[in-house]
């Protein structure tokens, strides 16, 4: 893998930067804190993300970056003679994190999300994140540490540097689970002997019988107790609900009264509101009377205010109608006057339009010329255009015909200078294949060179795991023999154990015996010499001593017997546990002399693995040697491969520069052309203008004949307007004369109306002051027959609220006596709350106490339950102790 180019833009430290990595070693020199681990952490960070770093993410983003900027790197690299390009962008938002990731090979989208790029980088690097920096790459604080550490510490990161720290991993867990399943197995057997012990099995048995008969008297009291606390609960319940009932009676009654209280309330305010309304009805009887006198005068000032508002409304209509009359009459005296003084302005205008008639027909007849000249100029400035177009077509051919001269002479030039660079770079071709032979050359020499490097240190391990493996085998040839000792231990141990048996089986027969023996002897002793055997129910007499003695001898022979086997047993105990004991021994023997076969076969398969990894690299070298000299080539010359590389480079810009004049010259034949093309314009251009300049002559067209003329006009032009202003108010003599007429006729006819509306104002005298006194007279009037009627309203109905009044009371004393009834209904029920309080508190102490009870009763069942199980599976193990015994 070679690195070509990194850029970095908002990343760490760094702005906007670009590195490229030339050919050879790249040295990055500078202060402490200038950036030159960020360089590394930034192509670790192109190839791996986040991963790669082991940054945090809100670490990576420049402090120099702006709110919205992104960090971004990039890092061109080769790999295999392809190029690559690895893309990454990166933002920390305050609600999400964005992370792209591009790849491309050889200028192509070969991946576009940070899986499949990460993927694409392990399988083309050929490493993890983790290798790459174990291997390739080891930052300046884990060199400090390095130089700082133990031994023993630095043991641990060359071999993680190496790649084989997995095989320490992994060694000591397979150890680990050997130790699991020896440590498992020593449980099983453990287990196992503790099942052959039926006395402990028996004991138990007894406690956990004795237990679960303590636990079912306490079921049994318990399950009292239970039915106790479920009675007490049924009662608790039975006394609240009767206090509910009767709290419900208490409380509808309670509603009734409340209901009843509001209604008698609102009975008493109706009755004596009805007795105030009566009374106030009874005294209008004499403010009726006080009104009657006016009240009858109503109609009569009614009618005589209607009369004179008519009146008042007809004088009003007649004094407007007379000032109407006076402003029109105004009006028109205005107009006439105006109508006057126009008409005499007019007679002035007349004697002026006399004088102008002569100027007039002069002006009609400069008029008359310049129409026909004018009618000859658009021709003219046509003409004119045409020439001045021409004459401007002409200076732009004059200047493109130089350029065009200046613009062959330049690419001619070009041309010589590109055959002689065309001849230069015919060769470069073949250069390029010559270097792409020099490119795979070198990239098997690499390959060769790591192979090689990749044998050396597998030479070097086997060295190492052949002195491992032979100290191990010394080791193993000095305990070959263990498994056989194991073995014949083992066997002296059943052998032991059945011994052990059988001693103890004879010793139990033998005290059965003696026990037999000695109520046989007590039996004789007490039937005596006169007595009769217990056996064959025979009479002892003279046998009696005889069958006493041999008894006692028999049992002391018995007793003997008992005593050889007991040191027998205990012998027997004794060498068993010696025997255990060095059975434990030889188990820690045989498990250190498995753990070193197990090492033998790790250093052997290890061995075996390096050697295959030897050859395997000392072919693939041989191989890649075998490559170069295909390529033609006894060994790769990087000095050579950099001298065609720089001559492949200085060809590569000379192309270049030939494709560019290439380009240029091809426009050579093109402006040939255009210059043929502007020649044939300058020939057109002097035909055209020859032509023109012949047809303005013909046309005797003359630009300074036509300003005279109109200056001419332009003089008489004044005269003109005023001719045409006074003609145009002549005109209107005639209409200002009938109009003159008209206004004069009606100023007489309105002057006429205006008398006529006085002589009647005359005749109807109108008394403002008299028409004021009867408008209030007349509302006085009014008001008394409004109110004089509104009484007589009310006074209808003063029978009717005596009715109701009536009424109401009579309800209210029947109110009253069931308000009474019930107030001695709530008495007689004796409600009080607390008693529902209390009994409420009480259930909730029953129910307590219920579910006390029942959670003991459901413990001493799961207890009972329990123990039966222990008892079953005892009994179990006693019977499969004594199947063994």
């Amino acid at each position: 893998m070679l690195l070509n180019k990194l850029r970095m833009r908002n990343f760490k430290r760094f702005r906007d930067q670009e590195i490229t990595f030339q050919d050879g070693i790249t040295g990055i020199i500078g202060n402490n804190g200038t950036g030159k681990s960020s360089i590394v952490s930034a192509i670790l960070f192109a190839l791996y993300g986040l991963q790669g770093t082991g940054l945090d993410g809100n670490y990576i983003v420049s402090s120099f970056a702006g709110p919205q900027d992104v960090c971004e790197v990039r890092l061109d690299f080769l790999v295999g003679g392809n190029e690559y390009a690895v893309v990454r962008r990166f933002k920390r938002r305050p609600s999400s994190t964005l992370h792209e990731a591009y790849l491309f090979l050889n200028q192509k989208l070969l991946a576009s999300s940070v899986q499949k790029v990460g993927e694409e980088v392990h399988r083309i690097v050929g490493m993890g994140p983790g290798d790459f920096r174990n291997t390739i790459y080891a930052g300046q604080k884990e060199l400090l540490t390095l130089l700082e550490s133990r031994a023993g510490s630095r043991k641990d990161w060359f071999m993680q540097v190496l790649g084989i720290d997995y095989l320490k991993k992994d060694s000591m867990e397979e150890l680990k689970q050997i130790i699991d399943a020896r440590e498992g197995t020593l449980l099983e057997f453990t287990g196992r002997l503790q099942e052959l012990d039926a006395a402990s099995i028996r004991d138990r048995l007894e406690e956990l019988r004795a237990e679960l008969a303590r636990a079912e008297d306490e079921l049994k009291r318990i399950s009292a107790g239970e039915q106790s606390a479920a009675e007490m609960l049924e009662r608790a319940r039975k006394e609240r609900d009767r206090l509910l009932s009767v709290r419900d009676r208490y409380l509808h009654l309670a509603r009734e009264r409340e209901v009843l209280e509001a209604e008698i309330a609102r009975l008493r305010t109706e009755c004596q509101e009805g007795e105030a309304e009566i009374a106030q009805r009874q005294r209008l009887q004499d403010e009726l009377r006080d009104l009657d006198l006016l009240a009858g005068r109503y109609e009569s000032l009614k009618a005589e205010l209607a009369q004179m508002a008519e009146n008042r409304a007809t004088v009003d209509r007649l004094r407007h109608e007379v000032e109407t009359v006076e402003e029109q009459i105004r009006e028109y005296t205005e107009r006439f006057a105006k109508i006057e003084a126009e008409l005499a302005v007019l007679k002035k205008d007349e004697d002026a339009v006399a004088g102008l008639s002569g100027d007039i027909a002069a002006l009609q007849s400069l008029h008359n010329r310049i129409s026909a000249m004018k009618a000859l100029q658009p021709e003219y400035d046509s003409l004119r255009e045409e020439l001045a177009r021409l004459d401007e077509r002409f200076a732009q051919i004059e200047q493109r015909v130089l350029e065009n001269r200046k613009e062959i002479e330049r690419i001619e030039g070009k041309v010589q200078h590109l055959r002689a660079l065309e001849a230069e770079v015919r060769d470069l071709d073949a250069l390029r294949a010559r270097e792409e032979i020099f490119l795979s050359a070198a990239e098997y020499a690499r390959q060769r060179e790591w192979c090689l490097q990749e044998a050396c240190a597998a030479s070097e391990e086997m060295n190492q795991l052949e002195t491992e493996i032979a100290g191990v085998s010394r080791q193993l040839a000095g305990m070959g023999a263990i498994e056989e000792q194991i073995e014949s231990a083992e066997s002296k141990k059943e052998y032991l154990t059945s011994r052990i048996s059988v001693c103890a089986e004879r010793q139990e027969t033998i005290r059965e015996e003696i026990r037999r023996l000695a109520e046989h002897r007590a039996e004789i002793i007490t039937a005596g010499p006169e007595g009769s055997c217990p056996m064959c129910h025979q009479s002892l007499g003279e046998h009696y001593e005889e069958l006493v003695d041999d008894l006692a001898a028999a049992s002391e022979l018995k007793q003997k017997t008992l005593a050889d086997l007991e040191h027998e047993y205990a012998r027997a105990v004794a060498e068993r546990e010696a025997l255990i004991a060095g059975l434990q021994n030889l188990y820690q023997q045989r498990t250190a002399y498995q753990r070193l076969k197990e090492q033998h076969a790790l250093y052997s398969s290890r061995y075996e693995q390096t050697a295959a990894v030897l050859q395997r690299r000392k072919t693939e070298a041989e191989k890649y040697s075998a490559a170069i000299r295909a390529l033609g080539m006894d060994e790769y010359d990087p000095e050579a491969h950099n001298a065609l590389k720089e001559r492949i480079r200085d060809l590569t810009g000379k192309r270049a520069e030939a494709d560019t004049l290439r380009g240029e010259c091809s426009r050579l034949p093109a402006l040939q052309k255009e210059r043929q093309q502007l020649i044939a314009d300058v020939e057109d251009y002097l035909a055209r203008k020859e032509e023109a300049e012949a047809k303005i002559a013909r046309l005797g067209f003359d630009p300074g004949v036509l300003q005279d003329l109109e200056a001419q006009a332009q003089a008489l032009e004044a005269s003109y307007r005023a001719y045409a202003q006074m003609q145009a108010r002549l005109l209107q003599k005639p209409a200002l004369e009938e109009e003159h007429a008209v206004v004069l006729a009606k100023i007489d006819g309105l002057c006429k109306k205006r008398e006529s509306a006085m002589d009647e104002l005359a005749r109807l005298s109108f008394d403002p002051e008299r028409f004021a006194a009867l408008g209030e007279e007349c509302n006085r009037a009014e008001a008394a027959f409004q109110r004089a009627f509104e009484l007589r309203v009310r006074l209808e109905g003063l029978s009717r609220l005596s009715q109701a009044l009536d009424a109401k009371r009579s309800l209210l004393e029947s109110r009253e006596a069931e308000l009474l009834q019930i107030e001695t209904d709530i008495a007689d029920l004796g409600f009080d709350e607390s008693a529902v309080a209390a009994a409420e508190g009480t259930i909730a102490d029953c129910e307590r106490n219920l579910a006390t009870a029942r959670e003991q009763k459901y413990a001493a069942t799961a207890r009972i339950g329990s123990l039966k199980t222990d008892i079953e599976g005892e009994t179990e193990r006693l019977s499969r102790a004594e199947d063994l015994a």
